[in-house]
């Protein structure tokens, strides 16, 4: 995006200053936000996705304004969202009820999954003069494909909310109510199987790391670690790992002496869940060894921490596919949950 496509988007004159810049912004948002009556009444030529990328793009843009990232880009930028929406949630002006059934017209563009078990929102944030989040609002709802345009806490939050509406229907349909705990453990595993529907891992993966292409796979170096078990041997560097078992979708690991080393971890949360559910659908194969450059201040601080060079190896036959079976595990779990 360009300086002048984004004034022409926000409404501006191309030598606009922040000040006008946020003035047009917080006005367009009104004007187009779902919950308000001149949204049905009112046409703008822009999306509310494209008025909020072009605002970003010109804080972002030489005028000193940090922050306003779109908090998909890095797991440190994840869990910065994650803390802001958690904190705004409880004071958020914007309501986040669904679209009324007079306006269905799709506003997200992203692929769907049609075999996908249930629909979800797409949260979208809202900012104020000084670029600070006042709140989020449903922008749409569908069985939208996540994208790296769509911040991932609101994914996150998105699927939550959709497994708790879930188990509160199955519920309803139920004799009694099953323990909070019970509860908790079902609405987590509920909320990891919808998310396998609402990520294409194999395609999500070429837009987060470039892959070395091969005549029949794609293999990507992914950053990686290793968080040892107490009773981890020690480790040279250039030493050889083996997945040794997958529980509760984590990939613990073994020497090749076949000891227990303990288990996988990711700099980028959004590769829990793309690489381990492509390993738990045995759709790809790793290669793991102990990298030869180590976080020395990390080191000092803890020994429970090793640094990997990991590779994926994804075949092109697992590519652009959804496993067939997660609606059945989903409806599986779910009459578990009441038995």
């Amino acid at each position: 995006m360009t300086r002048s496509q984004a004034c022409r988007i926000l409404g501006v004159s191309i030598d606009a200053d922040m000040q006008e810049i946020k003035k047009s912004y917080r006005q367009l948002m009104h004007k187009v936000h779902p919950d308000m009556d001149a949204f049905h009444k009112t046409e703008y030529d822009y999306s509310v996705q494209e008025i909020n990328e072009a605002y970003t793009f010109m804080c972002k843009s030489g005028n000193g304004l940090n922050g306003l990232t779109s908090r998909t880009s890095s797991s440190g930028d994840s869990a910065r969202s994650a803390s802001r929406a958690s904190a705004f949630n409880s004071s958020a002006r914007f309501s986040s009820h669904a679209f009324s059934d007079a306006s269905k017209k799709k506003r997200w563009n992203a692929p769907v999954n049609t075999h996908a078990y249930a629909e979800r929102n797409i949260y979208h944030y809202v900012e104020d003069y000084d670029c600070s989040i006042i709140g989020s609002f449903i922008l749409d709802t569908g069985k939208f494909i996540w994208k790296p345009e769509e911040d991932f806490p609101l994914f996150l939050k998105s699927i939550f909310e959709c497994s708790k509406k879930i188990l509160e229907q199955t519920e309803q349909t139920g004799d009694g109510r099953p323990s909070l705990s019970r509860r908790g453990e079902v609405q987590a595993e509920l909320t990891y199987l919808l998310t396998q529907q609402f990520i294409d891992a194999s395609e999500t993966l070429k837009l987060l790391i470039k892959p070395s292409v091969g005549k029949e796979a794609d293999i990507y170096r992914i950053p990686a670690m290793l968080e040892l078990s107490l009773s981890a041997p020690k480790l040279t560097a250039g030493s050889t790992l083996y997945p040794a078992s997958i529980i509760r979708h984590r990939l613990f690991l073994k020497s090749v002496a076949g000891q227990n080393v303990g288990y996988l971890s990711f700099h980028d949360d959004r590769l829990y869940y793309i690489v381990i559910p492509l390993l738990e659908q045995r759709r790809a194969q790793v290669k793991i060894c102990v990298s030869e450059k180590q976080d020395s201040k990390k080191a000092r601080n803890s020994s429970r921490y090793r640094h990997l060079d990991f590779w994926l190896k994804v075949p092109h036959t697992a590519t652009g596919t959804f496993p067939e079976n997660i609606s059945l595990q989903i409806k599986n779990l779910l009459n578990d949950y009441m038995h």
